[in-house]
């Protein structure tokens, strides 16, 4: 499986009123050969869909991000025990190995992933978020 990483904008549409669009970030993980998944929005991988909604949710701009990586880089991470990150509807529990995520609401907990793979995702999105014209970015993603 080739996994693809995107940062983008795409179009939202207000679930009571259809005709109320506005453009919004979006961050998603797709399988790069399966047609579905590259084309239609909302069908991230599975297994991921947790981390891409948290750091979507968490992360509204680069300057005021609170999980920049630099701030949750492997060597300030102790291993005996999860560092915290909170975020606006969130809990993120970080090792130097893996970070999984806990939902403050009605999101569950789970969408474990690597702490390699997170740190992509975040680094990607935050860049997707300081550049001023939004370009879309698509990187190669992990599958680890």
């Amino acid at each position: 499986m080739t996994l693809v990483l995107r940062a983008k904008l795409i179009q939202l549409v207000a679930d009571a009123k259809p005709d109320v669009r506005w453009m919004g970030s979006w961050l998603e993980i797709t399988d790069a050969a399966d047609p579905a998944l590259v084309l239609e929005r909302g069908r991230c991988v599975p297994r991921f869909e947790m981390m891409c909604e948290a750091i979507m949710n968490d992360i509204q701009s680069a300057e005021g991000s609170s999980r920049l990586p630099g701030r949750h880089s492997p060597h300030r991470i102790r291993r005996s025990r999860p560092h915290r990150g909170h975020g606006n509807a969130w809990v993120a529990y970080i090792t130097r190995d893996k970070v999984w995520f806990e939902g403050l609401y009605s999101q569950g907990e789970g969408g474990q992933v690597s702490f390699e793979q997170y740190k992509l995702a975040v680094q990607t999105y935050v860049r997707f978020l300081a550049d001023p014209q939004r370009r879309p970015i698509e990187v190669e993603f992990p599958d680890q």
